[in-house]
């Protein structure tokens, strides 16, 4: 997960307000959760800014840095629009934040391995969906004039830069967190590592398979500059590639190297 700061309008795509106004207008008129959530899965505009999110990461997906190659992105609600579970549990009397359906700061580019549910070969669910725990119900919105910012989400979020400095990446390929175990950022980030399943379906085994070639090359050169693989080891570090805080870690193992040490 790599910090994401969102492109501010006036950058929206040009229908993007007109479409805005007209969808909020609509969902707060409807009274009821019923008619509100029909509206909603009815009129999913959000896609419009697909594209918009996609050029801010680099064409990757927020949560864990990969490119999408054969399947579409999703457009994640971070707050989940119609219905909220913690833990895979329904949460009771909570309709979702509703409010925030087509608010563009609600929306996180994500991959499909991220965002849908899916079972791993040991039955364990992974994907966000609709989880959103909190630290303290008591502190949840639940109507549109409460604060988000009472809320202590246990789900790590791209787009706070402190969130994303909670995992560390290593160089056999998995993500871990890196504050010490029984604090709640430890929690946090073993939730968010386990709930999307960064270490699952061999992406480890991918991003050290990768890892290697470039382990070789730095080998080979040892303490002399190369034009050639300091344009290799530069594509890795750059922010729209596949894995680059994964990457930028493993490069870093090489701090010894002065030329090495001058790219990061």
């Amino acid at each position: 997960m790599r910090f994401i700061q969102i492109p501010l309008p006036p950058h929206l795509p040009a229908r993007w307000p007109k479409v805005y106004t007209g969808r909020l207008a609509k969902v707060n008129s409807l009274g009821t959760h019923t008619l509100r959530s029909a509206y909603i899965k009815k009129n999913g505009s959000w896609g419009l800014l697909k594209k918009w999110l996609a050029n801010a990461s680099g064409h990757k997906c927020w949560y864990c840095e990969a490119k999408s190659t054969r399947a579409p992105f999703d457009v994640d609600h971070f707050r989940p629009k119609l219905g909220i579970t913690v833990d895979g549990v329904k949460l009771a009397g909570h309709d979702g934040y509703y409010w925030l359906a087509y608010e563009w700061w609600n929306f996180r580019l994500s991959c499909q391995r991220c965002n849908r549910p899916e079972k791993d070969d040991t039955d364990v669910l992974h994907g966000k969906a609709n989880e959103f725990p909190v630290r303290d119900e008591a502190q949840r919105c639940g109507l549109p004039t409460g604060q988000l910012t009472a809320e202590s989400p246990r789900l790590l979020d791209p787009c706070v830069q402190a969130d994303c400095e909670l995992l560390a990446h290593g160089i056999d390929g998995e993500v871990k967190p890196v504050a010490p175990d029984g604090t709640w950022e430890y929690t946090r980030a073993r939730y968010t590592i386990d709930r999307l399943g960064f270490n699952e379906w061999n992406t480890p085994e991918d991003k050290r398979s990768r890892w290697q070639t470039l382990a070789t090359l730095l080998a080979v050169v040892g303490n002399t500059s190369n034009p050639a693989v300091i344009s290799e080891i530069n594509k890795h570090l750059s922010h729209d590639h596949e894995y680059a805080s994964f990457f930028r870690s493993a490069i870093g193992t090489h701090r010894d190297k002065t030329w090495v040490e001058a790219l990061l």
